[in-house]
């Protein structure tokens, strides 16, 4: 009698156990299907040379002229952004796709409000896809164009918001370099305080030497120094319009400081400076394209020199 006992008791363990095992199975099925790893990859992304990013509210074009990355052909892209996207696009890889209960949920969010990639090789479109992300920016989702299937996109190893580098505005990715310039090319600065002519002053090469017009004399060293100063110069952070009401007034009147810089190609780099707002750590100031923008306290005072700084 103990031996049949024994033996049924076995018999429930080892049906419980199979149940067990069916459950745990079933559970993580989600995870463990195959899924292509390369779906939203290009076979060599160095080939790459331009990339269109379509949102509801603007179109981006991220294009190499052989040179350079340019935004929108206007102006300059950052480069670390740019290393960035790239790193983005070959790290990130599809967990799996989304439960069939949320695709079509899913499906119509990011084709409603998400982001239109395409990328290309010359003039053949090499990958289009859609990318998106949940409320809480928690969760990051791709799509192949025109296929109702999303997935669940990681990077591994890392918990990033992978959808934020594509949802970046045109200015986000413009080049932090303010005087986008380098020495050989440098033909002359002006530096313009209203209503003080006195402290106004021109920066121009000289007998093989920067040199102070209307004073030869010059400190040498100050004058290096407030050079290097410019241009190393970047912007903490472009402004949109819009974004501060104190700023956009302040925008539309006369700047107290401003620096423009020529080079020998003829193109001109403005900065226009303006009054700092108490207890503010930024400083507003404006391109010559009219692209507001917020630069350090720090750096300004490394570039607010009157012409009295230099004289010997």
């Amino acid at each position: 009698m103990p031996k049949r006992n024994n033996i049924h008791l076995l018999s429930s363990l080892l049906v419980m156990a199979i149940f067990l095992i069916i459950l745990i199975l079933l559970g993580n099925s989600s995870d463990k299907i195959a899924v292509d790893k390369n779906l939203f990859k290009v076979a060599d992304q160095t080939k790459i040379d331009r990339v269109v990013l379509k949102k509801s509210t603007e179109q981006i074009e991220l294009r190499f002229d052989g040179a350079k990355w340019m935004v929108n052909n206007s102006f300059e892209a950052d480069r670390q952004m740019i290393q960035v996207f790239f790193a983005t696009l070959l790290q990130a890889e599809p967990r799996r796709p989304v439960a069939q209960r949320l695709r079509d949920s899913i499906h119509q969010q990011i084709n409603t409000i998400g982001v239109d990639v395409k990328l290309f090789e010359g003039e053949t479109l090499r990958k289009n896809f859609v990318v998106g992300g949940n409320d809480r920016k928690s969760e990051t989702y791709y799509e192949l164009a025109d296929e109702p299937a999303p997935y669940l996109i990681t990077i591994p190893g890392y918990r990033v918001y992978v959808a934020a580098i594509f949802e970046l505005n045109s200015y986000d990715w413009r080049d932090k370099r303010i005087f986008n310039f380098n020495w050989q090319n440098f033909k002359r600065l002006t530096a313009s305080f209203a209503g003080n002519d006195k402290e106004s002053f021109a920066i121009s090469f000289q007998n093989k030497f920067f040199g102070l017009e209307g004073n030869p004399k010059a400190d040498t060293t100050k004058l290096n120094d407030y050079l290097d100063a410019v241009s190393l110069l970047q912007s903490a952070r472009y402004l949109p319009v819009g974004e501060s009401a104190a700023y956009d007034s302040m925008l539309v009147t006369k700047p107290y400081y401003s620096i423009e810089v020529s080079d020998i190609a003829n193109r001109t780099y403005r900065l226009d400076l303006f009054p700092q707002i108490k207890q503010d750590r930024a400083v507003l100031g404006k391109l010559v394209d009219g692209q507001a923008l917020l630069i350090s306290r720090e750096d300004l005072m490394r570039l607010d020199r009157k012409k009295s700084h230099f004289e010997r």
